[in-house]
């Protein structure tokens, strides 16, 4: 009971204050241990609170990553100029926003051989596009309004909370249990410290099954369009994407797991006062007409 009350009083500081004493603790303790384990499973609980490391973000992210891409729909397309192309598309609203928020490695795109309309913005900065979605844009704009929108769900984090929503009550179950006892038995220190290791599948199945929450997708359409505006791409871009979604229809992906397109327009309110210069607006047409194929 005492180390349990010790751990309590330790997180009602800072979460700062919290991560320095649960690692200082791992560190001291052996983790073959009960009160190794204990400790162990403790600190990941924290880390369900609070961000996770860059490089455990970027590593959980490879393993959502290797995850969708070995499912058989999602296939890594061969076409490399059209990879190039979103890369580029993508590193231009990256380099150019400092809100972005930047990864352990830098952001990488890849797009996925699939008719299904479909994104995928995993933790890390992997963020995957697939040619059926990028077939519903018609300009660079557009494009960039689609790529905007994944980056903004990495820079808000809302792969990781995945981890905290589908585990969270649980390892407080089990906390709150031991401390009812006074002490945790073996089978739920094991329990507390593995529970984390479905995080990656948690994130997975949000991605894949059950998609963000609509809050979630109005606040990336919210942040994706700031992201556009200092690119120096048309803001309005992504409303016109969502038009082309609502007025060509399609089955599965992101019309299964995504809010209807009509609320998200409806979310994204009026069209902001936006006028290119013919110049650059020729320049990306062009690039977009030599790269997208349709």
């Amino acid at each position: 009971m005492r180390r349990l009350l010790l751990l309590f009083t330790f997180c009602a500081l800072p979460l700062a204050a919290c991560a320095a004493v649960l690692n200082a603790l791992e560190e001291a303790t052996d983790e073959n241990t009960a009160e190794g384990k204990f400790f162990r499973g403790a600190n990941r609980l924290r880390k369900s609170f609070q961000d996770l490391d860059p490089s455990e973000e970027h590593f959980i992210g490879r393993s959502v990553a290797a995850q969708i891409l070995a499912m058989p729909n999602y296939k890594v397309s061969d076409d490399e100029a059209l990879t190039g192309y979103v890369n580029r598309v993508g590193h231009a609203i990256v380099e150019t926003n400092d809100k972005v928020r930047r990864p352990f490695l830098d952001y990488r795109f890849a797009v996925l051989a699939t008719e299904e309309v479909n994104a995928f913005a995993c933790p890390g900065g992997l963020i995957l596009v697939s040619k059926g979605l990028i077939a519903k844009t018609k300009s660079e704009d557009e494009l960039a309004a689609v790529l905007a929108h994944e980056i903004a769900h990495v820079t808000l984090k809302h792969g990781v909370a995945a981890i905290q929503e589908a585990n969270l009550a649980q390892a407080l179950t089990y906390l709150g249990a031991s401390a009812a006892q006074a002490t945790m038995n073996q089978e739920d220190l094991d329990k507390l410290t593995n529970l984390f290791g479905g995080s990656v599948g948690d994130i997975v199945r949000t991605l894949v099954t059950r998609g963000y929450s609509r809050e979630s997708e109005e606040q990336a359409d919210a942040l994706g369009r700031t992201f556009l505006v200092t690119t120096g791409y048309d803001p309005n871009a992504l409303t016109r994407v969502l038009h082309n979604m609502e007025s060509e229809g399609g089955q599965g992906g992101m019309f299964a797991t995504h809010p209807a397109p009509q609320d998200r327009i409806s979310s994204l309110g009026a069209t902001v006062p936006f006028t290119a210069d013919a110049t650059s607006a020729a320049a990306r047409q062009k690039r977009y007409a030599t790269s997208v194929k349709s």
